[in-house]
């Protein structure tokens, strides 16, 4: 039977979907977490464990939640996912791909060379560089801050005055900004690739939010409608120039341009499932698995 391993910090929602897409197509599933995951090297002899049992031959490992922590913890954590690799299994994303989004100051670089539209974007490293350059340079329609790693709007905010840069909880001591796109109705785009090489599937809602961050874990609401081809074909030329497998691209629309966001190399689907027919996970599996 084929061994599907889900690396995740709980079997919520989406561990559910995919259990059931993959059981569906006689998979043995089971689950785990990185930060729970150990390595030892005897003779030549790599083996892995989870909380102290011995990781079974896998086939698939398929990434739903890298913990966060210290720069050797994180490194931990991809190198764990490069083994698998090196061991012969599929793994979904792989740490290549996830390193070239999970950061967002690497990929709205990337994105901007590749003359992809992104916020104007500007990071400096420390309390006083930052706050000279708000007090300085900052327009009347303010400016957000985004924390380098993050997800799901977690710690975004929207600065008004250089005096809100001391309540933001940073400790990485970087600050990242970008340019405040503002829409008269708070709303963007999320769509969600699935790409195996020329292979490729997509689905699409509008996010609307009843602040600026439209995120359904903060309470935006998703629509299906039509969209704009032009917005769909920002979304896979992105995830293709970034040889993304199963990515999120977020997309807002501005003064008659289409700026990308954000790129999830790990994105959350229950939103957007709450308004699509087709069962998402069902084609992740046909496409990135079987």
């Amino acid at each position: 039977m084929i061994k599907t391993l889900i690396l995740t910090e709980k079997e919520g929602w989406h561990f559910q979907q995919l259990k059931k897409s993959l059981e569906s197509i006689n998979h043995y599933v089971f689950s785990g977490c990185l930060s729970n995951i150990t390595l030892s090297l005897v003779n030549n002899q790599p083996k892995l464990f989870i909380n102290e049992t011995t990781i079974p031959q896998v086939d698939n490992v398929i990434v739903r939640f890298v913990p966060g922590g210290t720069l050797e913890e994180i490194t931990y954590y991809l190198n764990i996912l490069k083994i698998f690799e090196e061991m012969g299994v599929r793994v979904i994303n792989t740490a290549q791909k996830i390193e070239s989004t999970v950061d967002k100051l690497y990929t709205s670089y990337f994105l901007s060379k590749n003359n992809i539209k992104t916020p104007d974007t500007f990071v400096f490293r420390g309390y006083e560089k930052a706050k000279n350059f708000l007090d300085n340079e900052m327009s009347e329609k303010g400016i957000v801050y985004k924390p380098l790693f993050g997800s799901q709007g977690d710690n975004v905010k929207l600065i008004k005055h250089s005096s809100e840069l001391k309540e933001i909880d940073n400790s990485s001591n970087i600050y990242y900004f970008q340019d405040y796109l503002d829409n008269t109705v708070n709303h963007d785009y999320r769509i969600l690739v699935i790409r195996n090489n020329d292979t490729c599937k997509y689905f699409y809602m509008t996010r609307y939010g009843d602040t600026f961050i439209n995120n359904v874990s903060k309470g935006g609401s998703c629509v299906k409608e039509p969209l704009n081809k032009a917005i769909t074909d920002l979304a896979l030329k992105a995830s293709r120039l970034l040889n993304m497998s199963f990515c999120g691209v977020d997309i807002m629309s501005c003064n008659n341009n289409n700026y990308i966001i954000e790129i999830n190399s790990i994105p959350a689907w229950r939103g957007l499932q709450d308004v699509e027919e087709e069962i998402i996970s069902d084609y992740f599996v046909n496409l990135l698995i079987t």
